[in-house]
């Protein structure tokens, strides 16, 4: 019975050729967008699978509200893991990890040049994070980091620094500072939420057991490993015990730097310790403040899945909508069939089988087109597949069971459609075009296909506009055309410095440069400031949470910053070390009326004083999804606090950009030659902070394109079988003097109505979705009605075009051929 099916529906693939390509085509189109966006989920979704224990390790997380600023964050502070750990049985062990940021890691060799590199991968850790974490280890073991001074690399880490020759007992110099290698660690998954090559042992970083205290200083990540995997329920009664830990260790910290801790929490304030799961942070910290690089989107996820899905249904729809569109073609076989004896559950599994094979054969030109694409695709998430990844063990069910599913949904409705009818009413529909519901529901998919293309389209606009105004739109700040040097700290002291900044100057390009701990888009210094009262009569708060930079008096022109009020620092002397500027949000924040002379204090620094000398005009220092931030900048000879992280920016003059660079390399290089030269563009940084928003709208735009594709391509075919249905027609109505004009006009007219129809239920929908994703933005672009306007024109003119290549060629053929045929 099979074989005789797949004989048939062979039979029928050959006899109408063309309408078989069309659906073979749409469906693998859509099979194979399906198919790649079915392993971007999957990937997605697989985060620390890998480990051992994953459903027992979580990520420590605060949910706090201090004065005007709330959040949540992974950043936490130092003696919060150990606290958890003594404290709570429940919870096995604890570990911290400290972010190094840039390091300079060099290993020298007798008689030649010394390997050196600048990497952005080392992290200090707690003796217990191998054992918690339980990452396979190729050489060594889990008690590697146990030693001051020991060192754990990752497997091509190693082989990078030391060849093929076993590294372990050898030494490599990390930041001035010799360490010797008792691990080596198996090349940690992309699917791990931690992501590090160098492993220091947290004891050789005092500035943490510095701030053991604190419960303020958030630098550190912090790891529970539970004895056994809690049940939400358990979970959310050991989340409850938090507050009371909190309120017995906190307030002391608190009070070191001048803050009545209790006080802020009966004000309104909180400060929740959360527990994530780690299977679940990739996807679902969202929003948070956090250090670790991995953490994805799931609305981003849910977006490429939903298109994914949508694209495959309109090849779907493109199916259903040929097969019954063709019916007149088969209703004598099946009416035969009937007759002589077919019963229904035979006709059904001749449709289904048709289906299937349509199904398997499309499936075949969707692992061509994933092949093809997949460089693109790889470019696009940023995954790094192989062709073989596409038919891997964990995959293979879902691209098995993808065309099975696919051809019966394909199948159900034409199956059913056929076989239901009674013989009598097959013959009579012989030779008929089909009408009344069938008719209607050809019409509703073909608008449902439309809808979703035009749907689509707009998305995309609007993402892209988004994207556009994120990236390039800058007010308050000149983005373009500053380089970036990074790991400044390595020129040594502020004369060292100076000497730089002048041989920098006497390049022709370079305009101005300065020197800062942080740039907008890379970070800044954080803590909590006291504005004075002085004598305003309206009240100012109690403390504020200050984002600052420590730099210099060429900061503001570098970065062409405006200031509204007061001055700029005039000197890099100690005449302005007692000198803040902030900006707009800042004054507003603290409930300041004239900002300029008035004075606040830093409780963790001793309480040293500042006086406002000027107020910058606003800017964006991160993403546009948060609103600008209360922002100071500070004069370097204040010493206000200690960071790490150090920088020159450098303004050039349009169009030098290469050849700035290559002599500012030759500068650091004879200025610093143990520091490798690092460069980076500000507007560059600052794009970066959009890499999920341009994902999204390389996506929705591809997608578009494929859904308009599909949609056409069904179009085309459906214009065609009206043609082929009405040539009789036209070929009288030529004879009785109807021009083609005319009947190019009566052809499209009723394909033209449903994308009308299409236009007016998608752009409701459409306004609605994207209002909706732009909600997730503090500053962001208005939907104007243009664009709804312009993805209407663009499906009519595209839907015309389609039709009107049938309508043309019909209305244009010798109506004595088609009178003759009769």
């Amino acid at each position: 019975m099979i074989s005789n099916h797949i004989k048939v529906a062979l039979r029928n693939f050959r006899r109408q050729t063309f309408f078989s390509l069309v659906n073979v085509t749409g469906l693998g189109v859509g099979l194979a967008a399906c198919w790649l966006i079915g392993i971007y989920v999957y990937y997605e979704r697989s985060f620390d699978e890998f480990l051992p224990d994953a459903d027992r390790i979580f990520s420590v997380a605060l949910d706090f509200k201090m004065g005007g600023e709330e959040g949540k964050t992974t950043n936490t502070p130092p003696p919060l893991g150990p606290r958890l750990a003594t404290d709570y049985p429940e919870i096995e062990m604890t570990a911290r990890t400290f972010n190094l940021g840039s390091a300079i890691v060099r290993r020298s060799i007798s008689g030649t040049e010394p390997l050196q590199y600048n990497e952005t991968t080392a992290i200090a850790a707690d003796t217990l994070f191998l054992k918690l974490f339980a990452f396979p280890m190729k050489e060594g073991n889990l008690s590697a980091l146990d030693k001051s001074g020991s060192l754990v690399l990752t497997e091509k880490t190693a082989e990078k620094y030391f060849g093929s020759v076993s590294p372990i007992g050898q030494a490599l110099e990390i930041n001035g500072n010799i360490y010797t290698v008792t691990g080596i660690l198996k090349d940690l998954p992309e699917t791990s939420s931690v992501q590090f090559d160098f492993l220091l042992p947290m004891q050789n970083f005092h500035v943490v057991e510095n701030f053991a205290w604190s419960w303020i200083w958030l630098q550190v990540d912090t790891w529970a490993k539970f004895r056994e995997k809690p049940t939400p329920e358990t979970l959310a009664v050991l989340e409850a015990k938090f507050p009371d830990m909190v309120k017995r260790y906190a307030p002391a910290a608190y009070e070191r730097v001048g803050q009545d801790f209790l006080k802020q929490l009966q004000n309104g304030d909180r400060l929740d310790v959360k527990l994530i799961p780690l299977k679940s942070l990739h996807l679902n910290a969202a929003g948070f403040y956090s250090r670790l690089s991995t953490l994805g989107d799931k609305q981003q996820v849910n977006i490429f899945a939903i298109v994914g899905g949508l694209i495959l249904l309109l090849a779907c729809v493109n199916f259903m909508n040929l097969s019954t569109a063709r019916s007149i073609k088969r209703t004598r076989e099946v009416g035969i069939r009937r007759a002589l004896g077919s019963n229904k559950n035979v006709l059904v599994g001749q449709f289904l089988t048709e289906s299937i094979l349509f199904s398997l054969i499309a499936m075949m030109l969707a692992a061509v087109l994933t092949s093809i694409t997949l460089p693109f695709f790889n470019k696009l998430t940023g995954l790094r597949l192989e062709i073989e990844d596409l038919y891997s063990f964990r995959i293979l069910p879902f691209v098995v069971l993808l065309p099975l599913l696919t051809g019966l949904a394909c199948g159900l409705y034409p199956a059913f459609y056929f076989s239901k009818s009674k013989t009598v009413d097959i013959s009579k529909m012989s030779g008929t075009a089909a009408t009344g519901g069938h008719m209607f529901l050809r019409n509703g998919l073909v608008v449902f296909q439309f809808s979703v293309s035009i749907v689509l389209m707009l998305g995309a606009f609007v993402v892209y506009q988004q994207l556009h105004f994120a990236t390039k739109i800058s007010p308050g700040l000149q983005r373009e055309n500053v380089l970036i040097i990074k790991n400044a700290r390595h020129l040594g002291n502020t004369s060292a410095k100076e000497t730089f900044r002048q041989q920098l100057s006497q390049i022709p390009a370079v305009v101005s440069s300065t020197y800062a701990t942080y740039l907008p888009s890379l970070g800044s210094f954080a803590d909590y400031y006291e504005p004075e009262q002085g004598d305003q009569k309206h009240a100012v708060v109690k403390s504020l949470l200050l984002s600052s930079f420590m730099t210099d008096m060429n900061f503001i022109p570098t970065l062409g910053i405006e200031i509204i009020a007061g001055r700029n620092f005039l000197s890099n002397t100690k005449s302005d070390s007692s000198s803040v500027i902030l900006n707009e949000a800042a004054v507003k924040a603290m409930g300041w009326e004239n900002a300029v002379g008035k004075w606040m204090r830093y409780p963790g620094n001793r309480n040293q004083r500042f006086q406002v000398i000027g107020v910058m005009k606003n800017f964006y220092n991160g993403s546009v999804k948060l609103a600008i931030e209360p922002i100071a900048i500070f004069n370097e000879s204040s010493k206000s606090y200690q960071t790490w992280d150090s920088n020159v920016a450098i303004r050039l003059s349009p169009g030098s950009e290469k050849a700035v660079i290559q002599k500012v390399e030759k500068l650091w290089k004879a200025s610093v030659p143990e520091a490798p030269f690092e460069h980076d563009f500000l507007d560059s940084s600052f794009s970066r902070l959009y890499v999920s928003e341009a994902k999204t709208s390389t996506v929705l735009g591809v997608f578009t394109i494929l859904a308009l594709f599909i949609g056409c391509l069904g179009l085309f075919a459906l214009a065609a079988f009206t043609a082929e249905q009405r040539t009789k027609e036209i070929g009288i109505r030529k004879v009785l003097g109807a021009s083609v004009f005319g009947l190019v006009g009566l052809l499209s007219r009723d394909f033209l109505k449903l994308v009308f129809i299409a236009i007016v239920l998608s752009t409701p929908l459409a306004w609605y979705a994207m209002n909706k994703w732009l909600q997730n933005y503090a500053y962001r672009v208005d939907v104007s009605w243009k664009i709804f306007a312009i993805a209407a024109v663009t499906a009519i003119v595209i839907s015309l075009i389609t039709i009107s290549f049938q309508s043309i060629k019909v209305a244009l053929a010798n109506p004595v051929k088609s009178l003759r045929s009769e």
